[in-house]
């Protein structure tokens, strides 16, 4: 009896190892391996091998074919638009327009923990699926048995087939991928801007008591670095003419007369924007600028610099100005009676009687007594502005340090948003000093014979300054080379997994005007001071030139080092070696606008030496930037 039971056991033990096998394989086949990662499931495929555009993914249950599948390669996450999913035959290929996965690169996919399995929505047993940051387990597959010969619970039992698979604890996991990682590359993720606008910006500026010089601090802590920081000015007419960067972990100061200012009326106000063109801005402030503050008293309402034939005049510590000329800029409908020399003014519901000579004024026939008498001046009849604006219902106040009379009905709307901002452009003679000439200027005297020039940008939001820049200054630019010179642009940003993804050309032309609009359809967007697709620009650009160009030049303009595909792998097509060899075949003349420090500036500087151009300091190359 003892031996028969030994033999059934011994049967039943070399079936168990055979289920156990067989369980083990097709686990092993499917080839998955699945974590959770949050609310959603982590599938890690092959790694790239620069080739391979067809991925499997293998899952041990059924998905809807409109689930929605994330690919990432190096934790970069790929669009949507650029690979397909053949659901049936579980497959993601990646379209020909994009570069194959570089040799190495770590693959993996994403989809939400409620899954669809034939049909049915189902929710993914959590514990059945291995968390990313543990270490993968292998249980042992249980068999059930009739056989009573076997009393011991601990004893391992064979589970009954199902028709539906799931993902269980059995499953053969691999060992957690850890991505690989572009040890030069410091790109540090994007924190959105959360920063408030208005008149909760947690900022001020203030203009000092001589109004010589304006400053701002700001109250936030722990500015994120990917934020860059303007004052913004804006004319009477609300067009931004000047934008100020400066550093916001410090106070920071900047005297009026940079600015270059015309007497006039201005609005200020702080804006801070983030990589991918969020921004926060304050309220903006009225600036009168009166740059004959020693001669003549300005008077301005609704920011508007008032032009009158007879100067205001201050009598009796009360400032005059010509009747009609106040009353109808405060929208009131007046009439003079030269006999009883008296004037009237009405707007709305409100009646203002005055009388040359007299202190003695009405309003809706009310007696008011004035601190100066209204008088007749150079052939002028002269009110009393302060009275005749509070009796029209405005606001008025003396601005000391600019000596001048500031007027408004209602608080002003001045926009603060991006399409608000595009810069005008400035009189580049009155602007720039003949001794400093501008980087385009000094590039322009290079030239001795026409040439073909591309403009080859960065366009990132972290460029806005530089951006400006150029397109004021190349009107100057172009009217100094020699005459047939042609000029087209590249506009490049920081994705650089597509090769013509992220680059723009605009052809080339001898037409100033249309360079000039070329530049103005470059809108700065999401991106900072991250390696950039500049050596794929620049390949553009080379490959843009004329077949009978007998001078060819590109300005290179960026405030971030470029992705070199022999330290960026996978992010880009060139190395800086191989695009310095196609500036030499070709003939290409290459200069450098660029940080005078860094990564940036070693990779141009090897490319400006080897194809006989200059390196230029971009912060020589931004609109009043502070330095």
């Amino acid at each position: 009896m003892k031996l028969k039971r030994m033999m059934f056991l011994l049967s039943f033990l070399t079936i168990l190892v055979g289920l156990f096998t067989l369980c083990t394989e097709s686990v092993q086949a499917a080839n998955s391996t699945v974590f959770k990662d949050g609310d959603k499931l982590k599938l890690i495929l092959d790694d790239g091998n620069g080739v391979n555009r067809v991925f499997k993914f293998d899952l041990p249950f059924t998905i809807k074919p409109d689930t929605p599948i994330r690919l990432y390669s190096n934790n970069i996450e790929i669009p949507s638009g650029d690979f397909t999913i053949d659901y049936a035959n579980s497959t993601i290929t990646i379209a020909d327009s994009r570069p194959a996965p570089g040799p190495g690169s770590e693959n993996h996919i994403e989809l939400p923990i409620a899954i669809t399995m034939k049909g049915t929505v189902q929710s993914v047993d959590e514990s059945t699926v291995t968390p990313l940051a543990e270490e993968p387990k292998v249980t042992q597959p249980e068999v059930e048995t009739n056989i009573k010969e076997i009393p011991t619970p601990s004893e391992p039992k064979v589970a009954q087939p199902v028709d539906e698979p799931k993902v269980i604890e059995s499953q053969v996991t691999q060992p957690v991928v850890e991505p690989k990682v572009d040890q030069e590359v410091d790109e540090s993720p994007e924190i959105p801007l959360t920063i408030p606008s208005g008149e909760n910006f947690p900022g001020t500026f203030t203009i000092n008591s001589s109004g010589t010089s304006f400053s701002v601090r700001l109250k936030i802590k722990n500015i994120q670095p990917t934020y860059t920081s303007y004052v913004m000015v804006k004319n009477a007419d609300a067009q931004l003419i000047k934008r100020i960067q400066f550093d916001p972990e410090t106070t920071f100061s900047y005297p009026l007369s940079n600015l270059n200012l015309s007497t006039g009326g201005y609005y200020f106000y702080i804006k801070m924007i983030d990589q991918s063109g969020n921004s926060a801005a304050s309220v903006p402030q009225f600036v009168p600028i009166n740059n004959n503050k020693a001669q003549q008293v300005e008077v301005f309402i609704d920011g508007k610099l008032q032009q009158y034939e007879q100067p205001a005049t201050s009598i009796s510590g009360s400032m005059l100005v010509p009747f009609r000329a106040v009353f109808e800029a405060l929208g009131a409908k007046v009439k003079w009676d030269g006999a009883t020399k008296t004037v009237t003014a009405t707007k709305g519901n409100t009646t203002i009687k005055l009388t040359v000579g007299s202190r003695d004024a009405y309003i809706n026939g009310k007696l008011v007594r004035l601190n100066a008498a209204p008088r007749l001046i150079n052939g002028k009849v002269m009110v009393p502005i302060r009275f005749v604006s509070e009796a029209l219902g405005a606001k008025v106040k003396w601005n000391i340090a600019a000596q001048s009379v500031v007027i408004f009905h209602a608080p002003p709307q001045v926009l603060t948003t991006s399409e608000s901002e595009q810069l005008m452009e400035e009189n580049e003679d009155a602007s720039e000093s003949h001794s400093n000439p501008t980087i385009l200027k000094k590039i322009s005297t290079t030239f001795s014979k026409s040439t073909d020039i591309v403009f080859v940008i960065d366009v990132t939001s972290s460029m806005t300054g530089t951006l400006d820049y150029v397109r004021q200054k190349v009107k100057g630019f172009v009217d100094s080379v020699p005459a047939g010179s042609q000029f087209a642009v590249v506009a490049f940003r920081d994705i650089n997994l597509k090769a013509d993804k992220d680059l723009e050309f605009l052809e080339f032309t001898t037409d100033k005007n249309k360079l000039k609009g070329n530049l103005n359809m470059l809108r700065p967007s999401a991106g900072g001071d991250l390696k950039e697709s500049g050596l794929e620009a620049i390949q553009l650009a080379i490959s843009k030139f004329p077949k009978n160009s007998n001078s060819k030049t590109i300005i290179f303009i960026t405030d971030a080092p470029v992705h070199d595909k022999n330290t960026a792998l996978g992010k880009a097509r060139f190395s800086v070696d191989e695009i310095n060899e196609q500036l030499q075949k070709n003939g290409v003349i290459f200069n450098a606008i660029v940080p005078a420090n860094g990564l940036a500036n070693k990779q141009m500087k090897k490319l400006v030496e080897t194809n006989k151009g200059t390196l230029y300091d971009i912060k020589d190359a931004k609109l009043n930037l502070a330095k």
